[in-house]
């Protein structure tokens, strides 16, 4: 059974609590007493809970179970999972390739360093 005990809100609970009166218990913030403040946050608290438990056996689990699916072997397994290596293109120098820019750019910053 319920006992009647006062505490004391801080400020921002009780506004919260008042912002949520409207979508709890369907009465405006500014008409809630204070035994409503007190459903309001049972209801509240009563849905934190059940999120939680939500989250905790129906979200993870799929999430977990998606992850597998994607890196087979990442997961809950030991396997060890060749990936493809690309072959890389090799570049080839020209022969006829003419460095006379690269020269001219570089002695510009000798210069200056000079």
């Amino acid at each position: 059974m319920a006992i009647n005990t006062r505490i004391r809100l801080e400020p921002d609970i009780e506004d919260y609590l008042r912002n949520q009166a409207q979508r709890v218990i369907g009465k405006s913030g500014e008409k809630v007493s204070g035994a409503e403040l007190t459903t309001i946050t049972n209801r509240l608290l009563y849905e934190h809970k059940l999120a939680q438990t939500m989250v905790r056996h129906e979200f993870l689990p799929k999430v977990l179970s998606w992850l597998k699916a994607i890196v087979p072997g990442a997961i809950g397994s030991n396997k060890v999972v060749a990936l493809a290596q690309a072959e890389q293109p090799i570049l080839k120098q020209s022969e006829t390739e003419d460095f006379d820019f690269a020269i001219d750019f570089a002695a510009q910053f000798d210069e200056d360093a000079a």
